[in-house]
């Protein structure tokens, strides 16, 4: 009986994934397009967002401002995470 090469992996649920990587993204625009302040965000949807942006951008904006009052150093850590990402995909 010859030995198969193929590897198998136990099963990875992915479905929450694509929650993982729009938050990345959102955490992303934060940082690079408002300066890390999530009132510029909201403020920005509220006047210029199209329909979809507001219903799905505006209550992680508004989370995210809410963690940032109670810990404002917060968006410097989320920066610092961006970089060292960036970083290893240099």
């Amino acid at each position: 009986m010859q030995e198969s090469a193929l590897q198998t992996y136990e099963w990875i649920e992915t479905s929450s994934l694509s929650e993982l990587v729009a938050n990345f993204a959102r955490i992303h625009m934060l940082i690079s397009l408002f300066d890390g302040d999530p009132e510029k965000w909201i403020l920005f949807l509220q006047s210029s967002g199209t329909a979809a942006e507001r219903e799905l951008e505006l209550p992680f904006a508004h989370r995210l401002r809410e963690r940032l009052a109670v810990n404002p150093d917060h968006v410097e850590r989320l920066t610092g995470l961006l970089r060292e990402f960036s970083r290893l995909m240099a």
